[in-house]
């Protein structure tokens, strides 16, 4: 099975940077994760992205980004 990457979408970097630090308290290690900024030209998005093991995982890790603010959540293969 392929792992995925679960993406969130956030208004503000620094809601991002706030799910960093909460996966990494999950205990999800610093090498799954990966924070990008974007200039929208009316503001600064930001997106997060964290690849899961497993289906529970993926699952974990959407709720908590949409818990913290993201304004959508996708997944991909990794």
């Amino acid at each position: 099975m392929r792992n995925r990457t679960v993406m969130g979408i956030f208004d503000r970097p620094g809601d991002a940077e706030k799910v960093k630090d909460e996966l990494l308290e999950a205990g999800i290690a610093l090498h799954r994760i990966v924070v990008s900024r974007h200039d929208t030209g009316n503001g600064v998005a930001a997106e997060v992205a964290v690849v899961a093991r497993s289906p529970v995982d993926r699952q974990q890790i959407a709720q908590l980004m949409r818990r913290l603010g993201a304004r959508e959540t996708v997944e991909s293969r990794a």
